[in-house]
């Protein structure tokens, strides 16, 4: 499986390509198509990028651009399902894998507003089990600077990541399993590893981090994780596309199915419960962009909750940082918020520009190299040739 981390360290690239596009000293930089030169032409240029993209790179998925409030831009290549002939679309229904720890981040932050948790609340609260419960607080969890190891890696015994080219198994997790059972087993697989570190200490992106946070959803909420986010975000928003892959259940909804083309195995991520919290929304694109511009316009949480959730809290060490949920950087077109997700099958990609009000989301539905490539070649386009 590739490895989340690996992706979000790409994206680097993109914001590298965005720092190099500032007003004065671009290279080969072409005259920006503005509103006055008119929308056709506007969406005219955008679908060009995008299709010249798609086809130099292979690419099989969605892409889905909105600049200025304007849908610029919604299309996509290959099939969303083989079998009944539908084609990838920005209303079609994707995995966004990690790309739930935004919600999931937001959703204890909104809890945070309702008095019903604290940042520095530890883990023995929840967990009075969990023997290092007591080192841990929730703050840390939210900005992967806890130190608990990721479930979905293999470590050696000095605590260093193997090399992700080995099937993983954890104790009790089958995909045959219910939901319960093997969240049952992932929580107690997490519980059983030492800390790699003191919490704090530094950023380590790990699933087990935010597995717990949707534990702890349930625990103070009195909801199951599901509907609390259904109640406090989808609804509200009007994100009717989103649901859950464990029991998806949108009526009408065309969800896209995932395939594996380049012999990739399957991964335990993909099993009945074991991307709770961390990687289980599913969403189309246009629902996306209805939680980005929701989230970042003050329509999801208090301008306080909103500041620490946008808080750049440690390096990634490649040019990013990390917020709660968000990966962060700084470029001369502005801030840029951002995040990635990875199965064996979807790779996701939201990227946000608040300060241009610019949106775009590439989802591949195929285990394929190729969107990562597309990410930045749109991104630099975009750019250099929109904005």
């Amino acid at each position: 499986m590739k490895k989340i981390i690996s992706i979000i360290m790409t994206l680097t690239v993109t914001v590298l390509m965005f720092s190099a596009c500032g007003e004065s000293g671009s290279i080969n930089k072409k005259e920006p198509v503005t509103e006055t030169a008119g929308a056709d032409k506007l969406h005219a240029k955008a679908k060009e990028i995008f299709e010249e993209s798609f086809q130099s790179h292979a690419f099989r998925g969605t892409g889905y651009v909105v600049y200025k409030g304007d849908e610029i831009y919604s299309g996509g290549k290959g099939k969303a399902n083989k079998k009944e002939n539908i084609e990838n679309s920005a209303e079609a229904v994707y995995h966004v894998a990690s790309i739930t720890k935004q919600f999931t981040a937001a959703a204890i932050l909104k809890l945070c507003e309702e008095g019903k948790l604290s940042l520095d609340d530890t883990l023995s609260k929840f967990f009075p089990g969990y023997k290092a419960g007591a080192d841990v607080d929730i703050h840390r969890l939210l900005s992967m600077q806890s130190g608990i190891p990721d479930f979905t890696r293999e470590y050696d015994e000095n605590g260093n990541e193997k090399k992700p080219d080995t099937d993983l198994t954890i104790d009790g997790v089958e995909k045959d399993n219910s939901v319960q059972k093997n969240r049952e087993a992932v929580k107690a697989c997490i519980f059983s590893q030492k800390l790699l570190f003191t919490q704090g200490e530094r950023y380590s992106y790990s699933n087990s981090n935010y597995f717990l946070l949707g534990e702890i959803i349930e625990q103070v909420s009195g909801m199951t994780y599901f509907d609390y986010l259904k109640t406090s975000f989808f609804e509200p928003l009007k994100m009717t596309t989103a649901g859950f892959d464990e029991n998806y259940d949108v009526s009408g909804a065309t969800v896209a199915k995932g395939y594996n083309d380049t012999g990739l195995s399957a991964h335990i991520y993909g099993y009945p419960g074991v991307s709770f919290g961390s990687g289980d929304i599913m969403a189309s694109p246009k629902d996306l962009y209805k939680w980005t511009v929701a989230l970042h316009g003050g329509k999801v949480l208090t301008d306080e909750m909103y500041k620490k959730m946008t808080q750049k809290y440690t390096d990634c060490g490649d040019g990013t940082s990390y917020g709660y949920g968000l990966v962060i950087a700084d470029a001369s077109a502005g801030t840029v918020y951002m995040h990635s997700g990875a199965t064996p099958r979807f790779f996701s990609y939201v990227i946000y520009l608040p300060q241009k009000e610019l949106f775009f989301s590439i989802i591949s539905n195929y285990a394929s190299e190729s969107t990562s490539s597309v990410v930045q070649d749109v991104g630099y386009k975009i750019i250099h040739e929109i904005i």
